[in-house]
């Protein structure tokens, strides 16, 4: 059960690293694009840094192509996510993205030849409906409802599609690749799928000023490079030690820790994020906290 352990461990940095990203987005950075810029040539950085430990030999074309691919597909979650991050709450924003795992578990028992069970596939349902309970639930602000909500729904959904695939390309070339290479390539992918979308004349102005303040560099390197660094580690290490979709479904309980983090980090007079707190809001939320803790015990029991 290690692989549940790294699992464990990778969610709860990332979930970390959820808050501080939407603190970054909302007080750091003139926007969302900036930030995903940033997070591209963090992701390129940690390519660099990764290269001592990088194997060059024992891989062909395909083992490459397959892990820039999971880096790209990976890249193109981080885009539509931290897009949608930027409007809305994080409590509301991660439960969704974190429906990923229905995609891998189908993926793996397609492909694979993993054995979901029929009580583990109950779980993984149930822990999907928690997620979209809590970000399709009440909110407190009239910019997340109607046809943006919706809107945001689906590109969200399409960024759970992408962490699924890239969830799954990871496993696929895990059995061939070390995961110091697989990470750099993983990386180099990430890396440009975020930095391809904000190559614009207005974009690269606010880079340059972004920059310019030590304070929000600082913020980046730390959050995108130091936390995702051993957020990442951690998942590779659950996922070549355990099956990937439960694996990954224990991954999917971020939204657990997002909503702690949003509730402490929303009280006092400083306000570091501003989730709403009202009770009936709580009440939903702490409903689909429920489903999806439930889901994640069904899944590892089974």
């Amino acid at each position: 059960m290690s692989w549940a352990l790294f699992a464990l461990g990778s969610t709860v940095a990332f979930a970390v690293v959820s808050a501080l990203d939407k603190i970054i987005i909302q007080r750091h950075t003139p926007n969302a694009w900036t930030f995903i810029s940033m997070v591209g040539f963090t992701q390129l950085l940690l390519a660099v840094v990764v290269l001592p430990w990088v194997s060059w030999s024992g891989y062909g074309s395909w083992d490459v192509a397959v892990g820039y691919a999971s880096g790209l597909t990976s890249g193109a979650y981080l885009v539509l996510m931290f897009w949608v991050m930027g409007r809305q709450d994080v409590s509301r924003v991660i439960p969704v993205t974190s429906t990923y795992p229905i995609f891998v578990a189908i993926l793996a028992a397609l492909l694979l030849d993993e054995t979901i069970g029929a009580l583990a596939w109950v779980g993984v349902l149930i822990t999907v409906v928690g997620a979209s309970l809590m970000s399709l639930g009440p909110t407190a602000r009239t910019s997340d409802r109607g046809r943006g909500e919706l809107l945001a729904f689906g590109l969200l959904i399409l960024a759970s599609l992408g962490f699924g695939l890239s969830q799954f390309l990871s496993k696929v070339v895990a059995e061939d690749m070390d995961v110091w290479t697989l990470l750099m390539w993983r990386a180099l992918g990430g890396g440009t799928a975020c930095i391809m979308p904000t190559i614009r004349p207005r974009a690269l102005g606010d880079l340059i000023d972004t920059l310019r303040r030590p304070m929000s560099v600082g913020l980046v390197l730390f959050t995108e490079g130091a936390l995702v660094f051993i957020a990442l580690l951690l998942m590779l290490a659950a996922i070549y030690s355990g099956p990937v979709s439960l694996a990954s479904t224990i991954m999917a309980s971020r939204p657990i820790f997002v909503f702690a983090l949003g509730i402490l980090l929303s009280l006092g007079a400083s306000r570091v994020l501003d989730e709403p707190l009202e009770k009936r809001i709580i009440a939903v939320k702490l409903a689909a906290i429920a489903l999806t803790v439930g889901g994640v015990i069904v899944i590892t029991l089974a």
